[in-house]
């Protein structure tokens, strides 16, 4: 037993040793690279590039010299590019399913405070109709996960959807009673 125990400390030891020669060695790199750079400044290698003086062309999208031709043609012929379309179609979702949860809403909450006899029924069309709209934004999520994976701005994101949060939205509880 006092074997295994020994085996152990050393594995763990060794692994400790590791992990901190990782870590210098990733320090150490990096210094070595500073330092390679500060010597090409104290040399002058820097001094003859291209460009040096003048302000950078940040409107010019290294990256699109592949889609040049495809978004050319989408222009040319007043066509959004697909995200566009995407994301146009998941907000008409979003204000359909908004629209519909605070018309029902008004409905319910009119019906429910004159009802006398029928409560139990409009309790039960409101529990129905959540039910259906968490269904509804189940799937809206999944379509919203999909375009949030493929848009090409982080501001435009399009944040999930909670049956809590659309029913706050209209100041609608999730249990009519």
């Amino acid at each position: 037993m006092a074997e295994k125990d020994h085996e152990t400390n050393e594995t763990v030891d060794s692994l400790a040793d590791f992990a901190e020669y990782r870590a210098r060695l990733r320090h150490e790199r990096a210094d070595v690279i500073e330092e390679l750079i500060q010597e090409g400044f104290e040399k002058g290698h820097f001094d003859n590039l291209p460009g040096k003086g003048k302000p950078l062309n940040l409107n010019k999208n290294p990256y699109a010299a592949d889609m040049e031709l495809a978004n050319e043609l989408l222009k040319e012929n007043n066509l959004p590019p697909v995200w566009i379309l995407q994301r146009n179609e998941i907000l008409a979702k979003i204000a359909k399913l908004r629209s519909e949860i605070e018309r029902q809403w008004t409905w319910h909450q009119r019906e429910f405070g004159v009802a006398t006899n029928n409560k139990d029924r409009l309790t039960i069309s409101w529990d129905d109709y959540c039910l259906k709209w968490i269904a509804e934004i189940v799937e809206l999520n999944k379509s919203i996960d999909a375009f949030n994976l493929k848009r090409p701005f982080d501001n435009i994101e399009i944040f999930k959807l909670t049956i809590e949060s659309e029913l706050k939205r209209v100041a609608a509880p999730r249990w009519l009673r």
